[in-house]
């Protein structure tokens, strides 16, 4: 089939044509179908059975343009080939945290999946203060796994060299490179700021030159540094939550780059939101106390137990495969030592990469709305400029940060539980 892109009025007729469907629905003559997506690359429909609301499903379409623009910013489809592919090797991974995924069709850019229905997106759920106990349990399992299994530390170097073939996203990528690494530390036509945001808070990121080449050496890593196969956009708007169950979806910028960029895109939202909560707390009629120790919590057992999955991974390949590249005849000391400096070297990369994705929100293109939608521009603004301070110190310091509680103590000098 070649490819067009789907109407609402299309897709039951669509849907009744593959077979795959057959399975999920009874019938395709009282098919309800809405748009859902808020995103800014791709079409999302929610589809469900008006009579059996059980029988329901998500279907994503890429569009050959970056939606948010229109047909002027033209994007190569080849990103929904590189997200069905992510989406199948995490879920044959850590399918306990990625949706079913019923069909895809690369001829179509698209992909029909599992409906979340009991789920809501962590971004919103966190704007609403509220608590999810198991999420950083969750969320580091899937980091873990995923990171550590699609590594050199784990696969065999032809295998591994394939798969960073396989997941080449262009397109993608220097989005990213731009977007993240680039523009928002210069004056640039596509940054978008806080009208409240004086000159001075601009030059405090954009001319500083320490700064800058901190940023450098960080997109130069995202460039280069092959390490495993990144979910690529992994904020709270790609996570979906309920008290017992966390879900990782839309894998779209998915790419083989290096293994803090992920962890560091969930540290750097949660700081955020550790921020924007000094207001939105009291907005809720609440002392931010509580809540805001929850989020400091939340932050140090993401990379609290990330790094102890991480090495329990590493350790049981090395007892159970001798053949692998690590295991050093010299015996576990020397062994030891290597985990020890690698874990070191990827703390460092997380911070260093959080810090780029905090001050790319205040200053790029895309926000975030635990920020963006503080109505009151000043409030707004003094939190923006606690979020630029902490990204720039943490950044230039990244290698003398040695543990996530320096890092918490930063983001309390700046803005204090008390």
């Amino acid at each position: 089939m070649s490819y067009r892109i789907l109407t609402l009025a299309d897709i039951p007729k669509y849907l009744a044509s593959l077979k795959e469907m057959q399975n999920i629905f009874s019938d395709f003559n009282n098919l309800e179908v809405e748009e859902v997506g808020d995103g800014n690359l791709n079409y999302v429909y929610l589809i469900k059975n008006s009579k059996n609301t059980q029988e329901t499903v998500v279907l994503k379409q890429a569009v050959p343009y970056l939606r948010v623009v229109g047909e002027s910013w033209p994007l190569n489809r080849e990103r929904m080939t590189i997200e069905i592919m992510a989406l199948q090797k995490e879920i044959e991974l850590c399918p306990e945290h990625v949706p079913e995924v019923y069909y895809g069709s690369h001829e179509m850019s698209l992909v029909i999946m599992e409906n979340l229905s009991s789920h809501k997106v962590l971004r919103g759920e966190i704007m609403q203060g509220k608590v999810f106990l198991n999420f950083a349990e969750h969320i580091t399992t899937f980091m873990a796994v995923v990171l550590f299994k699609t590594s050199d530390l784990y696969l065999d170097h032809q295998t591994k060299k394939e798969m960073v073939s396989k997941y080449i996203n262009y397109d993608l990528c220097k989005i990213t490179e731009d977007f993240v690494f680039t523009t928002p530390y210069e004056k640039h036509e596509t940054n978008v700021y806080n009208p409240e945001l004086t000159e001075v808070d601009l030059n405090f990121i954009q001319q500083d030159r320490e700064l800058k080449i901190a940023v450098a050496e960080m997109k130069f890593k995202f460039m280069n540094n092959a390490e495993s196969l990144l979910h690529g956009d992994l904020h709270t708007g790609s996570i979906m939550v309920n008290e017992n169950q966390t879900y990782v979806i839309d894998p779209e910028f998915a790419f083989y780059g290096p293994m803090g960029f992920d962890i560091g895109a969930v540290i750097g939202n949660l700081l955020m939101s550790y921020f924007s909560h000094e207001h939105r707390q009291k907005l809720l009629g609440r002392e931010p106390y509580v809540y805001r120790k929850w989020l400091l919590n939340t932050i140090e057992s993401v990379w609290i137990k990330f790094a102890e999955k991480f090495e329990a991974l590493w350790i049981e390949e090395q007892l159970s495969n001798p053949q692998l590249a690590w295991n050093y005849p010299e015996g576990e000391q020397h062994f030891k030592v290597l985990r020890e400096r690698f874990i070191a070297r990827l703390f460092s990369d997380t911070v260093g990469f959080a810090a780029c994705k905090m001050m790319r929100r205040i200053l790029g293109l895309a926000k975030v709305a635990d920020i963006a939608e503080i109505q009151d521009l000043e409030e707004r603004a003094r939190i923006e400029r606690m979020t630029l301070k902490l990204g720039k110190k943490m950044v230039i310091e990244r290698d003398s940060i040695k543990d996530i509680a320096k890092v918490l103590n930063l983001a309390k000098e700046l803005s204090p539980l008390v």
